[in-house]
């Protein structure tokens, strides 16, 4: 399996920085790994540039509105890009639980719920301010059951990678690595990479969006119910 080391190499050949059979040094080494770990971290900005998303669940503390997300915060697992979906896990009878959608609110959304300060037994919606290092949840009403939880469906970041780790992506990242490596190469060491390169790096990169492409949920442009009803969960509550 190739390392990051390999994937720099080649990457730096098809730029023809290195001829067949060259190295680099640790200095390009090092350079080509950060480029290599930036391009990674733009990508996981791109929601089809992510091949899956992870499912994280945690418990509510009781009366506590507001939790903070990311690594050392109150759910601490790294801060995703972006939070797909939200529900929460009702442990009435934990052989069985049961799985209820919240709703995540926008700005505007979470600034219209008049009165926050709401107990509940479970949350029915939720606000994400997208803060950094940590995003601020804040959940309404306000839980005072401890036994439920909140399950958490995150993007699933592509991580940094290391010179001598092994890189290990599902089936088209592999040359996706490659070439898109190359090109970005090829303006830091400005040593252009022909236009073969650029369209294989174009093309790897679009086959693996089209691999993580979501498939999109038939909706109604009919107005909300009114009445707020979820019928997903079969239950009323503000913003459904």
């Amino acid at each position: 399996m190739a390392t990051a080391f390999d994937v720099i190499t080649s990457a730096l050949r098809l730029t023809g920085v290195l001829a067949d059979g060259e190295t680099p040094s640790i200095d390009n080494a090092n350079t080509g790994l950060s480029v290599f770990n930036d391009m990674l971290d733009a990508w996981n900005a791109e929601r089809q540039a992510i091949f899956t998303t992870r499912s994280d669940d945690f418990p509510f503390v009781l009366n506590k509105q507001a939790y903070t997300l990311g690594s050392g915060g109150d759910f601490s697992i790294p801060r995703p890009a972006r939070i797909d979906g939200m529900s929460a896990i009702l442990l009435t009878n934990p052989a069985n639980p049961v799985e209820v959608p919240m709703v995540m609110w926008t700005t505007e959304e979470w600034q219209n719920v008049p009165v926050k300060q709401v107990n509940g037994s479970f949350p029915l919606g939720c606000y994400d301010d997208g803060g950094f290092p940590l995003r601020t949840l804040n959940f309404w009403p306000i839980p005072t059951d401890q036994s439920n939880k909140v399950r958490i469906y995150s993007w699933q970041a592509l991580a940094a990678q290391a010179l001598t780790a092994a890189v290990s992506f599902p089936p088209g990242y592999a040359e996706a690595f490659r070439y898109n490596l190359a090109a970005r190469l090829g303006a830091e060491f400005n040593a252009p990479p022909s236009s073969v390169v650029i369209a294989l790096a174009q093309q790897g990169l679009a086959r693996i969006k089209t691999m993580n492409a979501p498939e999109l949920l038939l909706r109604s442009d009919l107005a909300p119910d009114p009445t707020g009803y979820n019928y997903r969960a079969d239950l009323f509550g503000l913003g459904w």
